[in-house]
């Protein structure tokens, strides 16, 4: 059996529907920028996970105040070891789909996910701390 997929998208194609079809099993993540509005899919996920941190870097101002902490680390590498585990595809979106989201899904490929090959640009940061709960390293 084919392992379940996971894609990083755009809050516009969230809302528009532009990704691989998921099936009605699917969950989301959304990672929001702090004190923003979600948004609504096109498409119903049996389940929605909303994460609120900025797409910033060790070293970068406010990134003990904004950053992903280790709390959403752990909650994000939980929710995808359920997801691999029940073979449920995921759909991550942030803003632009490529940097929070992208770190997300690099993760989850790694994880064992099918990659969907979308282009991304991972968070290091958001790679970094998921990685750490996994006990994985690449520095």
């Amino acid at each position: 059996m084919t392992p379940p997929f996971i894609q990083n998208i755009s809050k516009v194609a969230y809302q528009s529907g532009d990704h691989f079809d998921c099936g009605d099993r699917a969950i989301a993540i959304e990672i929001l920028d702090p004190a923003s509005t979600p948004v609504t899919p096109k498409q119903k996920f049996e389940t929605t996970h909303t994460f609120e941190f900025l797409d910033l870097e060790d070293g970068d101002d406010y990134v003990d105040e904004f950053g992903i902490t280790d709390a959403q680390a752990i909650a994000i590498v939980e929710i995808l070891q359920q997801a691999l585990e029940n073979h449920q595809n995921v759909i991550v979106h942030c803003t632009v789909g490529m940097c929070r989201s992208g770190a997300v899904v690099e993760v989850g490929v790694m994880m064992g996910f099918t990659d969907t090959e979308v282009h991304r640009q991972p968070n290091l940061r958001v790679k970094s701390k998921m990685m750490d709960v996994l006990g994985w390293s690449y520095k």
